[in-house]
């Protein structure tokens, strides 16, 4: 029991497993209405969503709870096929125009070397390109500050989760508010004037309307599933980045690697990116070293789980970190950084132990998209540039995953902790 609720924690990959094939008596839709009237949807729009449409409803074929059939538009935006096709091309152009010698910000310095903040840095360039991707230009224009309301949003977001109120909480709240608001000025553009919006959120935007919810409520439930889109894909990159740095022969271990498919230019870049294996690899031992996240179900009834009972009421907590540092499944040396586990077994990150994106109903469909902004970010950044190297080898520590603070998804570092990187321009 923690403060009087009863709270399993499931830490055995078989019971993982068996947990998410129960989608009867283990369910998500209390945590996701409690995000979503975190986030700012209001009671009504809550019932709204969760309501069931009757056969007689005209709802275009909506057959179940919005909040439902919101998960499976969520799949077709995400998974595979032409919706996705259409917005990674967006995505991967904009990226592609982001990391480019004349985009970096002029510091001071020698001639052909500038110096910046690796988090900073790739936090800049894959929020600002899916933010456009699927709102188009207009949402940073409204708030040119958006990325540091998004920033100053994720770094607590816990709170909102574990619902702190607002008097403790109060830069959370209105870094929240303002990207609320901001989603919400965007929402009441004329469509002509906000063309580029995602199919996604087209969707959304037109079934909400049937449902006569407010236009505040899709906002907060748009900026819901934003947090969700943008939060940990920059995190990851940036931790890849690290390792690399701070180890010069991976670096060039990795560099060699991809070069090859970055000369060959950005056509399907995140499929051919799949022939690089210590590419792959650190990507699946730093998601492996960095993931916090966890899988959280209520007990609707009484569920037998192994040789146990789970009972009605009950709250499951599926832990990822703790998956991922079982000994049986990863070797003695969990707390190490070997990317090597995954070159030596190579179906290892298909262990049902490695859970960096979840499972069953709730695989996140994200994973395909996060997966490509991160490689394309780290082999453009390691091929457009002549090298990228610590600023201070002498002085610059390895940054601390920061374990103290509730995390939702990849750990940030200890605040204060970025790792400053001079980038030599690549001779002509």
């Amino acid at each position: 029991m923690v403060a009087g609720q009863l709270l399993y924690i499931v830490t055995s990959p078989q019971d993982v497993t068996d947990i998410y094939k129960n989608t009867k008596t283990l369910t998500f839709d209390e945590y996701i209405r409690d995000v979503m009237k975190s986030i700012g949807v209001s009671d009504d729009g809550i019932t709204k969503l969760w309501s069931t449409p009757d056969k007689s409803d005209n709802l275009g074929g909506l057959h179940k709870a919005l909040a439902h059939a919101g998960e499976d538009y969520y799949r077709e935006q995400l998974l595979p096929g032409d919706r996705l096709d259409v917005l990674w091309q967006r995505v991967l152009g904009l990226i592609d125009s982001a990391i480019q010698w004349d985009q970096l910000p002029q510091t001071p310095g020698a001639k052909g070397v500038k110096t910046v903040g690796l988090l900073e840095w790739n936090r800049k360039v894959l929020l600002e390109s899916v933010i456009t991707a699927f709102f188009g230009p207009q949402l940073l224009q409204i708030d040119p500050q958006l990325l540091q309301h998004f920033a100053a949003f994720d770094e607590e977001s816990w709170k909102l989760t574990y619902k702190y109120p607002r008097m403790i909480s109060k830069d959370m709240y209105h870094a929240k508010d303002q990207l609320v608001a901001a989603v919400e000025t965007w929402l009441n553009l004329p469509r002509d004037k906000r063309p580029d919006g995602a199919w996604l959120i087209q969707k959304l935007e037109m079934e909400t309307s049937k449902l006569e919810m407010s236009t505040k409520d899709l906002a907060a439930m748009i900026t819901s599933l934003a947090w969700v889109i943008l939060s940990n894909a920059y995190k990851l990159s940036f931790w890849m980045m690290v390792y690399m740095v701070f180890d010069p022969s991976l670096y060039a271990t990795i560099k060699a690697e991809v070069e090859p498919i970055v000369a060959a230019g950005t056509t399907r870049l995140e499929t051919r990116i799949d022939e690089c294996p210590r590419l792959i690899a650190l990507f699946n031992e730093v998601l492996r070293l960095t993931t916090a996240s966890a899988s959280i179900r209520t007990v609707e009834s009484d569920t037998p789980l192994g040789d146990k009972i789970l009972r009605k009421g009950g709250k499951v907590l599926l832990p990822f970190r703790q998956l991922h540092f079982n000994q049986d499944i990863f070797g003695s040396n969990t707390g190490g950084f070997e990317p090597e586990r995954f070159l030596k077994n190579k179906n290892l990150h298909k262990n049902p132990g490695f859970r960096p994106f979840g499972g069953g109903s709730t695989y996140c469909p994200g994973r395909y998209v996060a997966r490509w902004e991160v490689l394309t970010f780290v082999s453009l950044a390691l091929c457009r540039f002549d090298n990228i190297s610590l600023a201070s080898a002498e002085t610059q520590t390895f940054p601390e995953l920061d374990t103290k603070k509730p995390c939702l998804g990849i750990m940030t570092p200890i605040p204060g902790q970025d790792v400053c990187v001079m980038v030599r321009k690549k001779a002509t």
